[in-house]
């Protein structure tokens, strides 16, 4: 059986070609949303901008999961709330995306599963189906509730939180130079950092 060995060249190549596709990627512009759950009696989430509507008939959602993330044990079978953020939100896209922010309240409503206060919308769903796609794990929930606020949504684009017509997010000259990507990328892809991927709570 042959064995394949990958030169310094090639692992260069290999991950230059996944910055380039990121980029790439990164020109659609997408909202934001923090997938809620329970696990262990607790609230948990994790945010996400790789989130799609798949049918009307019936009704299913999908949501784009590492898996290496707590998230993909957590969602196994479980019930959870799709929170498309409002754009006075960007707090906490930030934290549940593993980046804990300092003095920040959590409003979950009083619910189950858990739902944050103050979204632009809710979608509530039931598990219908996972998928194992190469290193993720796509979630598809079927929609058993929803709801709709007039708020503005949180935007990402290219690397960044934005809003219609502005940016949201101004970084530090240590945070420009972590890949935007890190910054939204459903928490998980903090593995891919060497960053022990989690959740995070009020």
């Amino acid at each position: 059986m042959g064995t394949c060995v990958l030169s310094v060249a090639n692992m260069t190549d290999i991950l230059a070609e996944a910055r380039h596709l990121r980029r790439s990627v990164g020109q659609f512009v997408t909202g934001v949303a923090v997938v809620t759950y329970e696990s262990d009696g607790r609230p948990r989430g994790v945010t996400v901008n790789s989130f799609t509507s798949v049918s009307i008939d019936p009704p299913l959602i999908l949501v784009s999961i590492s898996r290496e993330a707590r998230a993909a044990s957590g969602l196994h079978g479980s019930p959870s709330v799709v929170n498309v953020l409002a754009a006075d939100q960007l707090d906490l896209a930030r934290h549940f995306a593993g980046h804990p922010q300092c003095g920040l309240e959590i409003r979950w409503s009083h619910h189950r599963p858990p739902r944050l206060r103050g979204a632009a919308a809710w979608i509530e769903c039931q598990p219908y189906a996972e998928v194992e796609a190469g290193d993720h794990i796509l979630f598809l929930g079927r929609v058993s509730s929803h709801r709709t606020l007039s708020k503005e949504p949180l935007l990402f684009h290219t690397g960044r939180f934005r809003l219609f017509g502005d940016r949201a997010e101004s970084r530090s000259e240590d945070e420009a130079n972590v890949p935007g990507w890190v910054l939204i990328s459903q928490a998980q892809t903090l593995a891919e950092e060497g960053v022990t991927a989690h959740d995070l709570t009020d």
